[in-house]
């Protein structure tokens, strides 16, 4: 499995202990202004700011979360699809470059959150001239000249939900 990296969880936590930090400000600046109404006024403001920029910043990295699946949607050459008996869809985005992309969607979710609880990264790794393999359990056979693929999970097929053939072309005429 390839390393999804926490830096950028890690950055946007130190950048909001900054502002928490940089907030004790806003009542130091109230006393200096009008001195003790000031320091009051200041006090009741700072939880309101400090909550709306934590809401601002939240807000953010949602957005840039489900930009960032969508791109990573769309650079897919290969996408495979599987529903299980509870209703779940597994999704897999195999990319040319030599990863792959997982989420597993459950439509019963309540919650905005639960409806992308599992998002993983696989690596994507050439077998032959005409076959891939995802995380060792996973087989996409490509046959180029009638431009059929093929996908198996451990035996059990996998249905091929949208192959982008000049990617695939590529993708084998880039690694013997």
């Amino acid at each position: 499995m390839i390393e999804q990296g926490l830096a950028f969880y890690v950055i946007i936590v130190m950048i909001v202990l900054m502002f928490l930090i940089a907030s004790n400000m806003i009542p130091l600046y109230g006393f200096f202004r009008k001195r003790w109404k000031g320091l009051l006024t200041g006090c009741l403001l700072q939880p309101f700011i400090v909550a709306a920029f934590c809401f601002l910043v939240s807000l953010s990295v949602y957005y840039y979360q489900k930009f960032e699946f969508k791109s990573q949607r769309k650079a897919a050459m290969v996408s495979l699809r599987k529903t299980d008996a509870k209703g779940i869809i597994h999704m897999w985005y195999l990319k040319p470059d030599e990863e792959c992309f997982y989420e597993c969607i459950d439509k019963g979710a309540q919650s905005l959150f639960q409806t992308y609880d599992k998002v993983k990264l696989f690596d994507v790794v050439p077998l032959d001239s005409f076959r891939v393999c995802v995380d060792d359990k996973i087989v996409v056979r490509f046959d180029l000249e009638h431009q059929k693929a093929t996908a198996a999970e451990h035996g059990e097929p996998l249905e091929v939900s949208n192959v982008n053939w000049d990617e695939v072309r590529s993708f084998f005429q880039n690694h013997p």
